[in-house]
Parts: structure tokens; C-alpha cells; sequence
């Protein structure tokens, strides 16, 4: 009987999915801005992309034009939303029509023009270890 409880064990570890890395290349970054880069990434398109994601966020404080994160998951679809909070109060600061005085950015580069980005723009499948460069917009 104790093969039997160890082979079914095994096949138990092996339906698990081997974990894979995203990393987060943000291009364009204007450090002279001060702040912090506050980067989410969303898995579930209805919990508040482009906003801080309910999955998993982090944050850098920029030094250059580029910085680079890495997250650590399982494979999924997923979407990366970028907020550089230049005078880090926690939230990002729009116009008197809404639209962004800091800088952002996601993933697929997706910009519509007259409203945010949705997670169906900005979704990636991933099944490896990704990189994923985002431009940002100021």
C-alpha cells in the first residue's frame, strides 16, 4: 500500500504550476520627477486596473531612465499597470477633466485617448519567465 500513497503524492506535486518570473522593464522613466514608481500587477480584470492592483504591487524609487522589478507567480493572463506618484501622496493626480498630470504606463503600451486602459488591452498570457517593457507616459 505505501507505493501506491507515494506515487499518488508525486502525481499530486507535479499538477502544480511551476512558478515563472515577470519582470517589469519601464522605459522613458523621468526620475527627475522624484517619487515613487508604483507598479501593480492585476490578475483579475475586475478588481480596479489601472489602480493599485488586489493581486500584488511594488514600488522603486527611480534613479534613471529605466527601472526594472520582478515579479514571482504562476502562469496566468495578466496585465501590469504603472503610476510614477512624483509627489507620493498615494494616489494619482489628474486634471480638471480627469486625465493624469503624473506619470503611467501598462502593459502592451496600450494608450486610448479619451478614457483608462482596460485589462483587456493590457493582458498577457504567460507560461515562462517574461519581460515585459512598459513605456511611460508623462
Amino acid at each position: 500500500m505505501r507505493p501506491l500513497i507515494a506515487v499518488a503524492g508525486f502525481a499530486a506535486l507535479s499538477l502544480q504550476p511551476t512558478p515563472v518570473k515577470i519582470t517589469v522593464r519601464l522605459i522613458d522613466v523621468r526620475a527627475d520627477k522624484g517619487g515613487v514608481l508604483r507598479v501593480g500587477l492585476h490578475s483579475d480584470p475586475g478588481k480596479g486596473f489601472p489602480g493599485p492592483s488586489a493581486f500584488v504591487n511594488q514600488q522603486v524609487t527611480p534613479t534613471g531612465t529605466e527601472a526594472v522589478l520582478t515579479f514571482e507567480t504562476s502562469p496566468g493572463i495578466y496585465a501590469v499597470a504603472v503610476h510614477h506618484d512624483a509627489n507620493a501622496n498615494g494616489r494619482m493626480d489628474t486634471n480638471f477633466l480627469h486625465m493624469p498630470k503624473e506619470g503611467y504606463g501598462v502593459s502592451n503600451d496600450a494608450r486610448p485617448k479619451l478614457r483608462p486602459p482596460r485589462f483587456s488591452e493590457a493582458q498577457v498570457r504567460v507560461t515562462r519567465d517574461t519581460t515585459l517593457v512598459v513605456h511611460m507616459s508623462y
